[in-house]
């Protein structure tokens, strides 16, 4: 008896001693029930949608409809009002059409993000893609833990590294990079949670953020100046960095101050930040010749509103002409509402690809 008291007290006091221990997540005591059931029941009834249970005892259908069944509601399917730096998956549902140049264009659902394969909330596999561009992997098995890691590691956003990679086919997906370094805000992403995205308040991210890309995207980043079109995963240059610092809209393409030029919706990598005393909160700094564009300078890693799961509309000239419009079929207000979070623009704003190259200057105004 004297041990077993021993023993629950030593217990207690490591737990006590660390609070990351007590995280849903944390390899070795993660909250399994939290995720898995052990006679495929819930409160006394079958699990919805899988009668005959699946592989993984989870309580819901696969992976990814139990992760959303917590993380839905913190933003990363919620109508378009997730605003974290990933995007809402609720994109995916949404498709829109309209005329343009005699033709039908169409901007589909299937087209702006990871297609991760989640029944029970009306996600299928992608319809155009069997794998993903640029690498091996196969649309079918996508899902939220082929990037995350369900029962915890040190990584930013329990993204899965070199040493053990994501459930696939049967086996494991080998990984030849690491996680990203970076540093988070909270996993709550609305507005008012504390993770929603702005210019102050993003993530600051480090380095390997390419590099982890290409993981899956792995031609896509072979021999960048010849196979890769925008590099990336490389330094920005002085010319490049004193272009962003400078910028602050199409209306002023110069003035802007180094100390607070940051653009929450055209991030970069800064490599000499430390992510140990960095406030993510409250973090405005331009770039520096160092510093570099990564995959997340351009593109959401969840999903958005536009084709290529991208930070703005790449398919359009000035940003008020972004779709979806009024007159597409699909188009609503909430979603013309959401689908730049809360950044304003000027009217006449361009292409946010000008942050960087400035190609804007004396360019006639929007009609």
């Amino acid at each position: 008896m004297r041990l077993f008291k021993l023993m629950g007290l030593a217990a207690a006091l490591v737990l006590a001693s660390s609070g990351a221990a007590l995280a849903f997540h944390d390899g070795g005591v993660a909250d399994c029930q939290g995720c898995h059931t052990m006679h495929n029941s819930m409160n006394g009834e079958q699990v919805a949608d899988v009668a005959t249970g699946n592989e993984y005892l989870l309580i819901d259908g696969n992976a990814s409809d139990t992760c959303l069944n917590c993380h839905a509601a913190y933003g990363q399917f919620l109508g378009g009002t997730g605003y974290g730096p990933g995007g809402d998956f609720y994109w995916l549902t949404k498709t829109y059409s309209w005329d343009a140049h005699g033709s039908t264009v169409e901007s589909s659902g299937d087209s702006h993000g990871h297609n991760i394969v989640s029944p029970a909330y009306g996600l299928g596999e992608d319809m155009t893609l069997s794998e993903a561009p640029g690498g091996d992997f196969l649309s079918t098995y996508l899902s939220c833990t082929s990037c995350h890691d369900p029962h915890g590691n040190q990584s930013f956003r329990l993204l899965y590294g070199t040493a053990m990679g994501p459930v696939y086919n049967g086996g494991r997906y080998d990984f030849d990079s690491d996680a990203p370094e970076a540093k988070g805000n909270s996993r709550r992403t609305y507005v008012g949670g504390g993770g929603n995205e702005t210019d102050a308040r993003h993530t600051v991210y480090k380095s390997g953020m390419s590099e982890w890309c290409a993981n899956c995207h792995t031609t896509f980043h072979t021999d960048n100046t010849n196979n890769f079109v925008h590099p990336t995963g490389e330094n920005l240059g002085s010319t490049i960095a004193a272009a962003y610092n400078a910028y602050i809209s199409t209306d002023e393409v110069v003035g802007g101050d180094p100390a607070t030029s940051y653009w929450g919706i055209v991030p970069f990598e800064a490599v000499n930040v430390d992510l140990e005393t960095v406030d993510a909160t409250n973090y405005t700094q331009g770039p520096g010749g160092t510093d570099q564009v990564m995959c997340a300078t351009c593109h959401r890693a969840h999903a958005s509103p536009f084709a290529k799961a991208g930070r703005w509309d790449f398919g359009e000239t000035f940003i008020a002409d972004s779709h979806p419009q009024p007159t597409d079929t699909g188009w609503s207000q909430e979603d013309d509402d959401n689908m730049y979070y809360e950044y304003t623009f000027v009217t006449n704003q361009r292409s946010l690809c000008n942050k960087c190259h400035v190609k804007d200057l004396g360019d006639a105004p929007l009609e």
